[in-house]
């Protein structure tokens, strides 16, 4: 790192390394200026690599813009190496996936949004086979299944899009959905039921609340009691009053 940083004296760049993984971060105003530096510290890299004894895999280089303008983003760029040269040029990805984080050229996140709350959404589907309102798990265990393998699914790499100021009306809105198809199959409801109440009745608080920040109007139980148990009261209490004419 010593001989790169040397070597890229009055460059605006950065090198950085994770086991066999690298990336290079240029900046400046223009998209043609940030290509020229791309390629200019490539062949640094690529040189500081061989002498080194070590491998630069080309085929696996990556192009990626970070801007909010509407065109240039898709400037692709002469690597000056095999394949990437020539009439076949480095093209700019859409979406960059790092270290299990989708970026965006405009950091919206929408893309790592979609991708994780699909999945969160096709963990809880594929879950229904473990048990329903007659067999297979009790409700406690669903709670405890939910919980521990699909939350932390959902809210993964929350923090780079849900906080003070941040525009995630639509995003909630899919988790919502998400957590309540989870709480219709932790509790065996209706699918006409309230969202409010099976969530309570499962023992769930609300998604925006799974990270901790609190969310104003809504009134989340007490969880540390068992979810049969209150579900147990509850019918009994309705059996033992008899139907309301």
């Amino acid at each position: 790192m010593k001989i790169f940083r040397i070597r890229s004296v009055g460059l605006a760049c950065t090198l950085i390394l994770y086991v066999d993984n690298g990336d290079i971060i240029v900046q400046s105003p223009e998209i043609a200026t940030n290509c020229v530096m791309l390629r200019h510290v490539y062949g640094i890299v690529f040189d500081l690599f061989t002498r080194s004894g070590l491998v630069l895999e080309h085929d696996k280089t990556e192009l990626f813009h970070f801007m909010r303008a509407r065109t240039g983003f898709d400037q692709s760029l002469d690597l000056g190496y095999v394949p990437y040269m020539g009439n076949n040029p480095l093209k700019p990805k859409m979406f960059w996936r790092y270290l299990g984080f989708y970026f965006d050229r405009k950091l919206t996140f929408k893309e790592h949004i979609c991708y994780y709350t699909t999945k969160a959404l096709t963990t809880v589907m594929a879950m229904r086979m473990l048990g329903n309102s007659t067999r297979g798990l009790s409700l406690r265990n669903k709670r405890i299944l939910y919980r521990a393998c699909v939350v932390p699914i959902a809210t993964y790499g929350h923090r780079l899009w849900y906080y003070e100021g941040a525009k995630v009306k639509g995003a909630l809105k899919s988790l919502k959905s998400m957590q309540r198809k989870a709480a219709l199959w932790i509790t065996g409801a209706f699918c006409t039921s309230p969202t409010g109440g099976v969530e309570s009745l499962a023992g769930l608080p609300p998604i925006s609340r799974q990270d901790g920040h609190p969310e104003p109007r809504r009134l989340v139980l007490d969880v540390s009691g068992s979810t049969e148990e209150r579900m147990r009261c509850h019918y009994r209490d309705q059996s033992q009053t008899g139907p309301t004419h």
